[in-house]
């Protein structure tokens, strides 16, 4: 025999309502991009212009990441990539970012919360970039937890598509 769930169906609808709702809740402040040459720390070479700017201040963490990452150990770096050529094309790979010696590799050590899902999603990713493309994101950089930091050299290898010619741009902050 057939029967109605009214309970069910209303419940469903009303899920289907207020998920969006949970889901602007959830939403966090996007970090204004400005054009690479803009920001104060910059490198230029080759067509290619990255732009950094750690975000030092507490609060701005707290606005943008709902979390106060330096006491944890990190500072959020924001970093622009913009391929100023009118023909090369260049490669860039996350994962051979350098700093101080070390490679580039942030990962959670805790399961993934929203905060935790925001920090991620918000990291930069690796990106072909043809004539007059960017892109941009975060970089988490290790440091102290307490007391003054030192600079970071941030080492930021761009390749060459076709002819595999890598260079190093670093950024001294």
């Amino acid at each position: 025999m057939f029967t109605i769930n009214l309970v069910g169906i209303f419940g469903a609808v009303g899920v289907l309502y207020l998920a969006p709702l949970a889901d602007a809740a959830d939403k966090f402040r996007d970090y204004p991009v400005l054009p690479a040459s803009e920001y104060a720390i910059r490198a230029e070479r080759a067509g290619i212009t990255i732009g950094v700017q750690p975000i030092e201040d507490l609060d701005d963490q707290k606005t943008y990441f709902d979390a106060k990452l330096t006491p944890q150990g990190f500072i959020p770096v924001f970093i622009v990539i913009q391929n100023g050529s009118s023909a090369d094309t260049f490669l860039f790979d996350q994962t051979n970012v350098g700093y101080g010696g070390a490679f580039y590799n942030f990962t959670p050590n805790r399961g993934l919360t929203k905060v935790q899902e925001n920090i991620m999603k918000r990291q930069v990713k690796s990106k072909t970039l043809s004539p007059g493309a960017s892109v941009h994101g975060f970089l988490y950089i290790p440091v102290p937890k307490k007391g003054p930091r030192e600079k970071i050299h941030l080492q930021v290898p761009m390749t060459r598509a076709g002819t595999s010619e890598t260079f190093v741009m670093n950024l001294l902050f």
